[in-house]
Formats: structure tokens, sequence, C-alpha cells
């Protein structure tokens, strides 16, 4: 096997362990796991591990062994943007109220999941020839007729969503006033660290997928070329380090803060 794609898968398959890894840490967190925010991170962070699982699955043709869970993750790619953008919201402004009409952000998503029924609701036979076609040809993961819209339609509208949203979200942290806030300043760089890394890995991953739609006639060499796994496994082992990593530097923060709060009242 190529040594290349061998970097590549290994280092999807280390990024995942870390994600993994910083779900569990925030999990044992008793602050993390009641703050809004970090929930909403954690659920992101298991819907980009599961889409790296799915795109392994089809590389590695694993996929045909597991029909019903093909496809099944297009809803939730749609929340990946909208959980990013509230993280950096509830993290820079945690006095902010939700607006009552947060349910319009679910909207792609609910779209994504009628349009996944006619797969669900197909024969075991109909799935495996479809994913023998998807592992032979992977832009049938474009073309393939068991949905309501033309499937590469989902790939737009979550790219053109989601530049919405990192658009929002890096607006958020240029409008934030740090003199006129009581932030912590290590949150603020947490924050900024985590639009870096999260935009890094959506701008390389977006490309690839407008690279495949107007490049009809090598997309499923190009899904399948090296060069880019081993580009979108390095951006994602980038996010996972900094996932991972914001994870278990979180406790050392708040004990820093207690102290600082301790010699305060003590030099009273």
């Amino acid at each position: 096997m190529d040594t290349t794609f061998l970097f590549g898968l290994y280092t999807c398959i280390a990024g995942t362990l870390l994600c993994i890894s910083g779900i569990v840490v925030r999990l044992f967190d008793k602050q993390a796991r009641r703050e809004r925010a970090e929930q909403l991170l954690c659920f992101a962070v298991a819907i980009m591990v599961w889409h790296i699982f799915i795109y392994a699955m089809i590389v590695s043709g694993k996929i045909v062994h597991m029909p019903h869970f093909y496809n099944k993750g297009i809803p939730f790619y749609y929340l990946v943007a909208p959980c990013a953008y509230f993280y950096t919201l509830l993290k820079l402004y945690p006095g902010t109220k939700i607006s009552r009409y947060w349910y319009l952000h679910l909207l792609p998503a609910v779209g994504g999941l009628i349009d996944i029924l006619p797969y669900a609701f197909a024969s075991l036979e109909e799935k495996n020839a479809l994913l023998q076609h998807v592992v032979t040809d992977m832009q049938m993961g474009f073309k393939h007729s068991y949905g309501y819209i033309d499937q590469k339609w989902h790939y737009v509208i979550k790219f053109v969503l989601a530049f919405i949203y990192v658009m929002a979200q890096w607006r958020l942290i240029y409008l934030f006033e740090a003199n006129e806030s009581r932030v912590p300043a290590e949150r603020v760089r947490l924050v900024v660290h985590f639009s870096i890394a999260y935009s890094l890995h959506y701008v390389l991953q977006g490309s690839m997928v407008l690279n495949v739609l107007f490049n009809q006639l090598q997309g499923s060499f190009i899904l399948r070329d090296i060069s880019q796994i081993v580009w979108v496994s390095l951006f994602f082992m980038l996010f996972s380090l900094w996932f991972f990593s914001s994870g278990v530097y979180r406790p050392f923060i708040a004990n820093r803060r207690i102290r600082k709060l301790a010699d305060r009242q003590i030099g009273k």
C-alpha cells in the first residue's frame, strides 16, 4: 500500500482518536458537561468524526458491508456550521439570549432528513447495488437518484451555508471588545484558535467538494487523490489537536482563576 496513503490514513485515525478523547475529557469535566457552548462543540465534533468515518469506509470499500450507515449523516452535516457559530457566540458573549427563532437553523437539516427517506426505505438489494457503484465510482454519491433533489445540491447548499456561518463567526470575533467585557483573555484566545482551525478545515474540505462538482469527468479521481486525502487529514488533525488540548487545558485555566481570586481576597 502507498506510503503517502498510509500516512493520510493514520493521521486521520489519530485525529479521530483525539476527537473522541476530547469529548470524553469534557464529559468527565462537570462544568464543561453543563456548559451549552461545550455541548454544541462536542456535538459538532461527533458529526465531523462520523463524516470522516463514512468517507474512510467508502474509500476503503468497507461501506458495502454497512449499507444502513450510508448517507444517514446528511441531516447532521448541516448542523456543524451553526454549532460552531453558537459556540463562538456563547463563549464570547455568555450573557446573550438566544433568539426564540433558533429552530430556523434546523430547517436545512430537516430538508436533509426528508431527502434521505427514499434510500432509507429502499430494499437491501437496492442499497447494496448502489454502494457497489459508489465504491467503484465515488461520483455516484453525487449522482444517485435516491433522494428528492439532485444529491450535489446538498454539498453546494452546505458549503454556501457554512461560508455564511463562518463569516458571521469571524464577525463576532471582530466586534468583540475585550476592554469592555469580563470574558477572560484565555477564553478569547481559545475561541480565536478554534475559529482558525475550523476555518482552515472547512476551506480545504469545501474546495475539494467544489473541485469535484466543477470537474465531474475527474470527480472520482479527485475524491481518491492521495494528496487531497493527506491534506484533508492534516487539517483535520490540526483541528483535532486543538479540540483535545483545549479540553485538557480547561481545568488548568479554571484552577488558575481560582488561585487569582484567592490571591485578590488575601490581598484585600
